[in-house]
């Protein structure tokens, strides 16, 4: 009888064991080959000026850089904006309430969560020690630390432009 509780204790703790491994993985492999950092952006970049003026109000500057290009400037994030197609090319985000992924990694974000989320991608080349740049699919994010090492300012953009 001792020995058929313990054999359910163990197959107990072995089933555990391995529903947590198995959900260990998926996030490893979600993280490590861009899906991560694509399904974060996608929603981000897919909005109209239409939708970006409708969730954050009028800008406080609106300037036309060129003929293809258009600086919409907010408080606390700056969006280029790809003409005509009137979405955003790239985005400049310096507000703690516009978070992206399952650690809603932000300005505010430690230096250590950034990485936790973004470590195991291959890094872009990274000429300044207080950022970190990587590839995200078709999104290029640079991450900004101050002094604490926390994020600061963050830059993301359709290919490899960051401002």
């Amino acid at each position: 009888m001792k020995n058929v509780m313990n054999r359910r204790k163990v197959k107990n703790v072995i089933i555990v064991v391995g529903i947590i491994g198995l959900i260990a993985l998926i996030l490893f492999i979600k993280m490590k080959y861009g899906t991560y950092g694509y399904y974060d952006f996608q929603h981000f970049f897919d909005q109209s000026k239409e939708n970006i003026i409708e969730t954050y109000g009028e800008p406080i500057e609106d300037e036309y850089i060129n003929e293809y290009c258009e600086d919409m400037t907010y408080e606390d994030i700056k969006f280029v904006i790809s003409l005509p197609g009137e979405k955003p090319e790239s985005a400049r985000i310096t507000s703690p309430n516009i978070r992206f992924g399952i650690l809603k990694i932000g300005a505010g974000s430690p230096k250590w969560e950034v990485m936790l989320a973004y470590g195991l991608k291959k890094p872009l080349k990274n000429d300044k020690k207080n950022q970190y740049s990587v590839q995200n699919g078709i999104y290029a994010t640079t991450f900004y630390f101050d002094e604490n090492d926390q994020v600061y300012k963050m830059t993301c953009g359709v290919g490899i432009y960051t401002f």
